[in-house]
């Protein structure tokens, strides 16, 4: 546990350098000595502009409402199931609802682990995250949905309304849909699995480099739509770039699961992929092409430690014995 803590110590000394502004400690351990051990306790007595690590827990952390401009730190998620995530393998599991709420324009999370996040106001970035349910219930513009192990996104066809908006390089369970009034929106360099009878469902939208995995279910060519460079495992005709009846298991490096990689490693794709330089602009298609790709385990775009060797907690006459390695985040 001191190990568990001193790790903690570590990076949040690292966050503080690099983003220079309050960072606020969230661990629901009672040996943590954190700032507080809720979300909403953190938000309720954050400022606007400060930043919230959530740190690894073998408890579930509750959900919160954020009415305040905050970025909200995790450590990621399958940590335990890559090379090279994190020293301490705890993720930052919030169950319930994490809920975007009028004042938290300009928000970001990135990192965690959650069940269902909810989003009311403009400007808000869900990035590397591994989120059930992502539900737009308000007329919003510039949401950035990238880089996630995503359930489903859903903007509501009677309240949502979605514009302006990036949903890039997930992997997706079930869907992406938006209703008619939403759009534009760049739906680009997704993998979808597709589980239900719409993979992909939006309108006015620009669909490229995406790959749907389910034989059956293709992209729904709903109006205002450009749809290039994509590939399916459905059929349909070879145009605009787009590739249909490809064999997922010509696609990805571990498609049937059988050669055991990690749950989003497995979408890498393989040598002598169909997907390979498919893309608009000779780009890959799926998650691990284009500008923003994939990273495994969802790990935030900050310096992690990796490695770390701590025989003993506590102090010599030459001070603390500690080795740890620390890799630049990308």
């Amino acid at each position: 546990m001191k190990k568990q803590i001193l790790l903690s110590l570590i990076f949040t000394l690292l966050c503080g350098m690099i983003y220079g502004q309050h960072l606020i400690r969230v661990n629901n351990n009672p040996a943590a000595d954190a700032d507080y051990t809720t979300l909403q306790a953190a938000n309720d007595n954050a400022l606007a502009g400060d930043t919230i690590y959530v740190e690894g827990s073998t408890t579930i952390y509750d959900g919160a409402s954020v009415d305040k401009k905050l970025v909200i730190i995790g450590p990621g998620y399958f940590l335990i199931d890559n090379d090279s995530t994190q020293a301490n393998g705890l993720i930052a599991n919030i169950s319930g609802s994490l809920t975007f709420q009028s004042g938290s324009s300009g928000s970001s999370i990135t990192g965690l682990t959650c069940t269902n996040v909810y989003i009311y106001v403009n400007n808000i970035e869900v990035t590397r995250c591994d989120v059930d349910f992502i539900g737009i219930y308000a007329v919003v513009e510039n949401i950035l949905v990238s880089q996630n192990y995503l359930g489903q996104i859903n903007v509501d066809a009677y309240s949502g309304k979605m514009t302006n908006s990036i949903i890039s390089n997930n992997i997706v369970q079930s869907q992406i849909a938006a209703g008619s009034s939403s759009g534009p929106i760049q739906v680009i360099n997704n993998v979808v699995l597709a589980q239900t009878s719409s993979p992909i469902s939006v309108y006015n939208s620009n669909i490229a480099n995406n790959i749907t995995c389910h034989a059956t279910y293709k992209i729904i060519e709903n109006t205002g739509n450009t749809i290039t460079n994509n590939i399916s495992a459905a059929a349909g005709t070879n145009e605009n770039g787009n590739k249909y009846s490809v064999p997922m298991t010509t696609v990805f490096v571990d498609y049937s699961g059988s050669l055991n990689y990690s749950d989003d490693a497995k979408w890498k794709l393989k040598a002598g992929s169909p997907a390979i330089g498919a893309g608009v602009g000779g780009v890959d298609c799926g998650v691990f092409g284009g500008p923003t790709p994939y990273v495994l385990s969802g790990i935030p775009p900050l310096p992690h430690i990796y490695e770390a060797a701590i025989p003993g907690v506590g102090y010599s006459g030459s001070g603390l014995s500690c080795t740890v390695k620390i890799k630049a985040g990308k």
